[in-house]
């Protein structure tokens, strides 16, 4: 089918035109999934499959298939970078949140079905290398932002318990210290942090886990030797730290200006802030001010 055709269902509110199927026009739909044309990709691909998978067109067999396909898909190309692949595993991975969505209130995949999606998806998270946002004229890739989608909607599913919410928020904090040669420029942060959101929503980690948590987004700080300067850190290290930073500055505006009122939402501030503390080089002091003006009376500054 031409891109004119997926067009039209797009145009008639993403119904079927007579005379064709959901079994006829579903592998199509999985073919053109990865296509690097960001309009016939955004707009009508995955937006079908989305709208189709929202609408319950498909049954519970159809859509195991669909994850089927969907999970091999998040291992083509998998650890490569710069390549048309990564469409094809980014918004695998958000179709597979979309059908999530709908199981969270059509309850149709077993425990170990979940879990084994959990594992596969937590995998994907960790082992993408290809870290483009938009790419120009090809769209967005965001396959860390659509990654961050599915852990989030992946912790609240009801077979993902204290375990595997764990496990989800350890792989985010994994992500963000892991050294690279990309900052995130595109708001994947903001994404990941909202997963990290989710996982508070269960309510099932005790309070005293985040400072737990937070304690490895520190060793990116001891790579950079801010006072050695011939030993001063890689450029991936120094990714690394400002990817970090991002993310604890994003998780906490987050949870501050979004006023969340969720069980152990305080702590995790708290343990936020300590980090942040601890990862400065000196910003966070007003005795910083002494750099701009040596006389200035630091004690005025104070509260």
């Amino acid at each position: 089918m031409e891109k004119d055709f997926w067009r039209s269902i797009a145009h008639n509110d993403y119904q079927l035109l007579e005379g064709l199927t959901i079994e006829g026009l579903t592998p199509e739909l999985l073919s053109k999934l990865g296509t690097a044309d960001p309009e016939l990709r955004d707009y009508y691909i995955y937006t079908t499959l989305e709208k189709w998978i929202e609408r319950g067109l498909y049954t519970p067999e159809q859509l195991r298939e669909l994850l089927t396909q969907l999970l091999q898909n998040l291992g083509e190309g998998l650890g490569e970078q710069g390549d048309d692949r990564v469409f094809l595993r980014s918004f695998s991975a958000l179709t597979i949140s979309e059908i999530l969505k709908y199981e969270q209130s059509h309850h149709f995949l077993r425990k170990d079905e979940v879990q084994a999606l959990l594992e596969q998806s937590i995998t994907y998270l960790v082992r993408e290398q290809d870290l483009r946002g938009y790419v120009s004229g090809k769209g967005w890739a965001h396959a860390v932002a659509h990654s961050g989608d599915l852990l989030g909607v992946l912790a609240r599913n009801r077979h993902v318990q204290t375990r595997e919410l764990e496990r989800i928020v350890t792989a985010i904090a994994e992500k963000m210290t892991f050294p690279v040669e990309y900052v995130y420029t595109t708001l994947d942060e903001e994404r990941l942090a909202l997963a990290v959101i989710a996982v508070l929503t269960r309510g099932l980690l005790p309070a005293s886990y985040w400072r737990w948590w937070c304690r490895p987004l520190l060793e990116v700080e001891a790579a950079l030797h801010w006072e050695d300067t011939p030993n001063f850190a890689r450029q991936e290290e120094i990714c690394a730290y400002h990817n970090t930073r991002t993310f604890l500055r994003s998780l906490y505006f987050q949870l501050t200006l979004a006023g969340y009122q969720l069980p152990g939402a305080q702590e995790l501030i708290t343990a936020i802030i300590k980090t942040l503390r601890e990862l400065d080089p000196g910003f966070y002091s007003v005795d910083v001010m002494t750099i701009i003006d040596p006389t200035l009376n630091i004690d005025d500054l104070r509260p």
